[in-house]
C-alpha cells in the first residue's frame, strides 16, 4: 500500500550524515543550510563584504578569544585567522566529520564537537569575546530557539559580541532574469513550494524567531547593534540557483519510490515521487541554465553582551 506521509525531518540525523561533497558544497535544506562551508562561505563573503561585522572591532592587537558554532569544516575561522592571526579560534560542531585532520590546523585553532542545544562544557563558559554563528535554522523547530541562544551567551564574556547570520527561507523565490521574462521558471517554482511544504509543514522548521531575534537578545538584556537584512545581489544568482540546486539533488533519495499524496496548497503537484521529484530536479536546472535563479534574503543580526 502506498505511503499517504511525507518523510520527516530529523536535523541531528542530516547533519551528523555528511561527506566531501556537503563539506565542498551550500547546503540549504535550512536552509536547510550549514556554517562554513567552502561554497557556502564565499557566497556570504561576497554577499556581505565582510566576514566579521563592522560593528565588531576584531583589528586589535590584544589576543581575542572567538568561536565559530556550527562551524562546519572551519572556513569561517580559517578565514579570519588569516587576516588576524593574534587571536585564539575554538570551532564547536555536532559533527567531526568536515574537520581537517588537527595536524593540518594552525596552533592557534582549535575544534571540538559539541551539540549547541546542549550545555556547553563548563570550560568555555564566559570565555570568548566574540561568538558567531551562520545558517542553523535547520536545526530549529517549531521555532524553540531559546536553548541555543542562552548557550550562545552564556560562552560570552561580559561585553563580548554575538554575530549570528542566517539565510531566510521565507523569502525563498524563483525568478526570471530581467528583459528575459520568456524563461519559464515553472519548475524552480514548484520545488520552492516543494521545498516549503518539506521545511515548514514535515520539518517544522519556521522563521518567527528569526524575525524576532533582535527582541529576543534585548530581552536577555543584550544590546543589538546591527540587524541587517540583505537581499540577493543579481551577479549571485547563478551561484545561489546552482548551490541550490546541489541540495534538491541531495533530498531525491530522501523521497520514495512510490507516488506520495500533496496537500491541496497552490503551486503542489497533487503527488510526488523520487522519480517526478528527479525529474522537477532537472527541469529546474534547465530553467537555471537558461537564466532563471532561485535565492532569498540574508539577516545579519549583531549583538553585545551585558557588562
Amino acid at each position: 500500500m502506498a505511503s499517504t506521509t511525507t518523510p520527516q525531518w530529523d536535523p541531528e540525523a542530516f547533519w551528523k550524515e555528511q561527506n566531501f561533497q556537503t563539506s565542498a558544497r551550500y547546503q540549504l535544506f535550512d536552509t536547510v543550510s550549514r556554517s562554513g562551508l567552502h561554497l557556502q562561505h564565499w557566497i556570504w563573503n561576497y554577499q556581505l563584504g565582510y566576514v566579521v561585522h563592522p560593528k565588531i572591532d576584531v583589528d586589535v592587537n590584544m589576543p581575542l578569544r572567538i568561536a565559530d558554532v556550527a562551524c562546519g569544516n572551519g572556513a569561517w575561522i580559517f578565514d579570519v585567522s588569516r587576516t588576524h592571526p593574534q587571536h585564539e579560534y575554538h570551532g564547536f560542531d555536532i559533527t567531526a566529520s568536515h574537520f581537517p585532520a588537527s595536524g593540518w590546523l594552525p596552533s592557534n585553532v582549535h575544534l571540538h564537537t559539541w551539540d549547541a542545544f546542549t550545555n556547553a562544557p563548563p570550560e568555555f563558559n564566559g570565555t570568548f569575546d566574540i561568538v558567531h554563528i551562520r545558517t542553523i535554522s535547520s536545526a530549529i523547530i517549531d521555532n524553540r530557539v531559546d536553548t541555543l541562544l542562552q548557550n550562545l551567551l552564556r560562552l560570552l564574556k561580559p561585553g563580548g559580541y554575538l554575530q549570528w547570520d542566517e539565510n531566510d527561507l521565507s523569502t525563498l523565490a524563483a525568478h526570471a532574469a530581467p528583459g528575459e521574462e520568456s524563461v519559464v521558471a515553472s519548475s524552480m517554482r514548484t520545488m520552492v513550494a516543494l521545498q516549503t511544504l518539506f521545511a515548514q509543514h514535515q520539518g517544522k522548521i519556521l522563521f518567527d524567531w528569526l524575525h524576532e531575534l533582535p527582541e529576543s537578545l534585548k530581552s536577555n538584556g543584550c544590546e543589538v547593534l546591527a540587524h541587517d537584512s540583505v537581499g540577493p545581489r543579481p551577479e549571485l544568482s547563478r551561484a545561489w540557483s546552482d548551490n541550490t540546486l546541489t541540495v534538491w539533488m541531495s533530498m531525491i533519495a530522501m523521497l520514495p519510490e512510490q507516488e506520495i499524496p500533496l496537500p491541496p496548497i497552490p503551486g503542489l503537484p497533487k503527488s510526488i515521487s523520487r522519480q517526478s521529484f528527479a525529474d522537477l530536479v532537472r527541469k529546474a536546472a534547465e530553467e537555471s541554465s537558461k537564466g532563471a535563479c532561485v535565492n532569498m534574503e540574508q539577516i545579519v543580526v549583531v549583538a553585545r553582551k551585558a557588562t
